[in-house]
């Protein structure tokens, strides 16, 4: 089917087209512009889908104390799952509304989602960060059927999971295409470099050495959320698109994405990137194992041959099975005249956005992007690579096309160390980039008067360890490391900040909220007319608010998040949840908050241990800087009690100012500092030879007393832990 208008026709002829297009059966994908007078827009049908709500919902699950098991590093497993299927279709892919995974901590695995098809059984795996990347949806599976299944470790935890799907994406029937001159003379190809671009139906392809980075079409629409899929398999006998697994498809990011703002004839093209496969951690590049080279000029038109590979639609007598899927031929090459490439390559509907390849010297030279010939010739048309905008935004990539550096992770954040000394912390190089490492990587810690710098070790293969030393009790520590590749560029872990601990004896956890999920906060106004607190994800528009919330979950309570509204005429409360502090020893409240404001603004942060009956205010201040890190001893303020609360209070103090508040990352824990002396094995109150002669002892002979730093190992850290508490000496 086909539905062309010449300029300057009627405007109902444009608006049929106009209504077509939204309504999802057309799309532009190839616009014929004949070297002679008149010049018409072709428009071809592309494949289509369709969005369906449905509804799951696991509930908030916590593991109970009865199904704990002794293994705290257990495999998770699945601790609820279901199967969401739609009938009559193809393919679908899932939209999670929200989703809460418990995070790692010493003694829990993270949680993670598992998706599989019934049909082929592909699988994805999706934990907090892919989610993010993937925008709360899941890869494309074949079939009308998936298991959804929610992992979690299988032990005792005050952290919460849950998950709700809202809504499936699922295939439509597929239609007609047009070709160049009366026989289609496409061959089936696998060329790992071309991909398909979903759910737009367009090809893309993978160039360069970055490892995730595409060009094609401006009017293919790429933007975040979308995917690129590889090693694509057959369609149905009917034409219906199949996905290859998981594993194959990447989701585009959509701070990458740069595309020529009009779009016409030697002006259509798209340049993005995608993240890592969240199942395999691997880039398009990595898996793929080759990319396209950008010509570095323009070749001679002499007639020398033009390929053209990618996924257009096919029609009878082409088998319905080769719709949309990888596709390939040569023809000749027909002019350049100026950003605008012709050539006598066959294409269709699906093709948009596909690498015009030099044949010759297999390097790249334009993006296809519009029809241009038919029965009795012409030729099809794209985009020159030296088009200016292209160009430039070849040489600015953004979001993931930025030339990406060593990456590593942190395998476990630890909640607390001993104050001993003696604690490893494990450094893992997750994806060296094509980089070496020079050297060792280097710890640096901040014990309270400033970073210092630690000598690393290798833990085996790709895993590194440092080792705190001795701390005051109660003091909080800060901490990142530094990796030298062979290009001298330092790649720090965390990229920015620190990763923060705290040095205790004890350390119980009896209430925290990142606020992923929904606890029993309460909100109200005392006397503000705006900026009601909100529990969202920041949006940030550069008055005051923050742009991101503090500990990296995505969410948190902030005032307001409306650009041009803040807190006026009043205050506004943030009242949290009742929390048991009866039973816990030395308690202690710790927030991350975020305040802006002038003289007479403020934030006031109160305590009560009888429900709110009577506060006693702990802090009041007017301004931080960005998102900073506040603890307080709640026994300095108010007793231990059943029925403590913290409230948190943002005002505006009357004059005409912009004032704005966030709360994240809160707590409430037990934090013990054992005043007794570890390093004094005698029991005399003294530290001396005696002492070391003790410890020497039941080191050699694998005395519990010698496992200093209780990992149940006799070792240098149990020696270092020993000299580190000895040198720190006794209260």
């Amino acid at each position: 089917m086909k539905n062309s208008c010449a300029f300057g026709v009627s405007l109902s002829c444009l608006a049929g087209i106009a209504a077509s297009v939204q309504a999802g059966g057309l799309s532009v994908d190839q616009v014929s512009v004949d070297q002679g007078v008149s010049q018409d827009i072709v428009y071809e049908e592309k494949p289509s889908y369709h969005e369906i709500v449905v509804s799951a919902d696991s509930g908030v699950i916590r593991i109970d104390a009865d199904d704990a098991v002794e293994d705290m590093r257990a495999v998770p497993v699945a601790v609820w799952s279901t199967v969401i299927e739609i009938d009559d279709v193809d393919w679908l892919r899932l939209r999670f509304e929200s989703v809460v995974l418990a995070k790692s901590t010493e003694q829990v695995r993270a949680s993670y989602l598992r998706v599989s098809s019934l049909e082929d059984g592909y699988e994805q795996y999706l934990d907090a960060e892919s989610l993010v990347e993937w925008g709360n949806t899941s890869a494309y599976f074949n079939g009308g059927a998936v298991l959804v299944e929610l992992m979690a470790s299988p032990n005792v935890s005050s952290q919460s999971n849950r998950v709700v799907v809202n809504g499936v994406q699922a295939s439509d029937p597929v239609s007609e295409r047009s070709i160049c001159f009366s026989i289609d003379d496409r061959v089936l190809s696998s060329d790992p470099r071309d991909g398909r671009l979903m759910p737009i139906g367009c090809s893309g392809w993978l160039f360069g050495e970055h490892g995730s980075c595409f060009l094609t079409a401006s009017h293919c629409s790429p933007s975040g959320g979308n995917v690129m899929q590889f090693n694509v398999p057959l369609s149905s006998n009917g034409g219906g698109y199949r996905n290859p697994p998981p594993s194959d498809q990447y989701v585009v990011d959509g701070a990458s994405v740069q595309r020529s703002a009009s779009v016409f004839i030697g002006n259509d093209w798209g340049f993005y990137g995608t993240f890592d496969n969240s199942t395999t951690g691997l880039s398009p590049l990595d898996a793929q194992g080759d990319s396209h080279t950008l010509a570095g000029s323009m070749p001679p038109v002499d007639g020398r041959p033009i390929r053209i590979t990618g996924y257009g639609t096919v029609s009878s007598p082409v088998p319905g099975s080769w719709n949309g899927v990888q596709k390939t031929h040569v023809g000749p090459l027909s002019s350049i005249n100026g950003n605008t490439v012709r050539y006598q390559t066959d294409t269709t509907g699906g093709n948009s956005g596909s690498v015009i390849l030099d044949d010759s010297t297999n390097t790249a030279i334009g993006i296809h992007t519009n029809a241009g010939c038919g029965s009795g010739g012409g030729s099809n048309q794209g985009t020159g690579l030296f088009n200016a905008g292209l160009q430039n935004a070849l040489a600015n990539p953004i979001g993931i096309c930025v030339p990406r550096s060593i990456r590593a992770s942190v395998l476990f954040e630890p909640t607390h160390v001993s104050p001993a000394g003696g604690d490893v912390v494990t450094l893992v190089i997750d994806n060296l980039q094509g980089h070496s490492i020079v050297g060792l990587p280097t710890m640096f810690v901040d014990y309270g008067a400033g970073f210092v710098s630690s000598s690393m070790s290798s833990g085996g293969g790709s895993t590194y360890e440092g080792t705190f030393a001795a701390a005051d009790c109660g003091s909080s520590l800060l901490y990142y490391f530094e990796i030298e590749d062979e290009e001298g560029t330092i790649v720090s872990v965390p990229e920015n900040n620190a990763f923060s601990t705290v040095a205790l004896d004890g350390f119980t956890i009896a209430f925290e909220d990142d606020f992923e999920q929904i606890f029993d906060w309460l909100t109200y106004t005392n006397g503000a007319t705006a900026g009601d607190w909100l529990r969202t994800i920041p949006s940030g528009h550069g008055l005051g608010d923050p742009d991101s919330d503090a500990d990296g979950s995505s969410r948190c309570y902030v005032t307001s998040n409306s650009n041009g509204v803040d807190v006026d005429g009043g205050g506004v409360v943030l009242l949290s949840p009742i929390i048991d502090t009866s039973a816990l020893e030395s308690p202690v409240m710790r927030m991350s908050a975020w305040m802006f404001g002038s003289a007479g603004d403020s934030m006031e942060i109160a305590f009560t241990s009888n429900a709110g009956i009577t506060w006693v205010v702990a802090d009041t201040f007017t301004n931080t800087n960005g998102w900073e890190d506040l603890a307080y001893a709640i026994e300095d303020y108010v007793g231990l009690s059943i029925a403590f609360r913290a409230r948190i209070t943002v005002t505006d103090g009357g004059a005409n100012t912009t004032v704005e508040g966030g709360v994240d990352a809160f707590s409430v824990s037990s934090e013990v500092c054992d005043e007794s002396c570890p390093a004094d094995l005698t029991g005399d109150g003294n530290l001396d030879f005696f002492d070391v002669s003790a410890f020497l002892s039941a080191f050699n002979n694998q005395d519990p007393a010698g496992d200093f730093n209780d990992d149940g190992a006799y070792d240098f850290f149990d020696v270092s832990a020993f000299l580190s508490a000895f040198s720190a000496g006794c209260p």
